[in-house]
């Protein structure tokens, strides 16, 4: 009840209207580019995490090292951001190394966050070599913005409209580039396609753990659908939050709501549902 009480609190300050808030996700990134782009971020990031490990190496610098393998580019925008989320996707992804079940992520990109994963598997498990870990992913960028994905914008003289942020069908990775960069991790599983249509193409199987980074409002609401049936006592889902990906955080709501099941949104707007 009082989870609920805080989200509509949170949804009537920015959902527009007389007298309330607006959140213009340009205007903000646009914001915080110029103030971290003049800001000491790298000294920022070793307080963060100078004390956070994995394994023997420091989580910073693990999480580097996979985006400058990946050559995944990080703005000053959500530098911090990202490096929060992947710590906190972190810590619960090692607390279901316990739970039975394979893993995955969907929405995968050029891999940096899923070779972040591995690298923290290999650090509890020595002998892991990627088995049991699947990647899914169109590779040929994201689908169509529906209603529920638009955001507002506000032109120069005042009046808002919505649009979509995400332009469909715009990549710079394929399955081929994302196995080159999982070399230590040859037995990773690689389902190249779009959900809802690759998601039945994977093994009848139970799943432990499952990250959701999709953007889009009906991506994320298919893979729900599929995996949380199939999720083992003790799994989580974690679906990634963002000012510009409304439609995720609306399609994890919504198939929280219609199942009555009790989950967090993060500081970051992660939503994490645990079975």
């Amino acid at each position: 009840m009082l989870l609920k009480k805080i989200l509509a609190a949170v949804r009537s300050q920015t959902s527009g209207g007389s007298g309330e808030h607006v959140e213009y996700p340009l205007e903000t990134e646009r914001k915080l580019n110029e103030l971290h782009g003049r800001a000491p971020v790298e000294e920022h990031l070793r307080i963060l995490f100078q004390d956070t490990r994995v394994g023997a190496e420091n989580f910073a610098d693990l999480y580097l090292r996979c985006l400058r393998h990946t050559g995944t580019v990080v703005t000053p925008f959500n530098v911090f951001q990202r490096f929060q989320t992947r710590l906190t996707l972190l810590q619960y992804f090692l607390a279901t190394l316990p739970v039975s079940g394979a893993r995955a992520e969907c929405g995968v990109y050029r891999g940096a966050t899923a070779l972040l994963l591995a690298h923290a598997w290999r650090s509890r498990q020595a002998d892991f070599s990627g088995g049991e870990f699947y990647l899914v992913d169109s590779f040929a960028g994201t689908s169509a913005s529906t209603e529920p994905d638009l955001i507002p914008v506000r032109a120069e003289d005042g009046t808002t409209r919505r649009e979509g942020f995400f332009p469909a069908g715009k990549t710079d990775t394929s399955p081929e580039l994302v196995r080159g960069f999982f070399g230590e991790f040859p037995n990773v599983r690689i389902c190249a396609g779009w959900i809802p249509q690759v998601l039945a193409t994977l093994p009848e199987r139970e799943w432990a753990f499952v990250h959701l980074d999709l953007a889009l409002h009906d991506p994320t609401l298919a893979s729900l659908e599929y995996f949380y049936p199939r999720l083992n006592k003790g799994g989580v889902i974690l679906c990634d939050g963002s000012i510009f990906c409304p439609g995720a955080e609306k399609a994890f709501d919504e198939f929280c709501a219609r199942r009555n099941l009790a989950y967090v949104v993060l500081g970051h707007r992660e939503a994490v549902l645990i079975k």
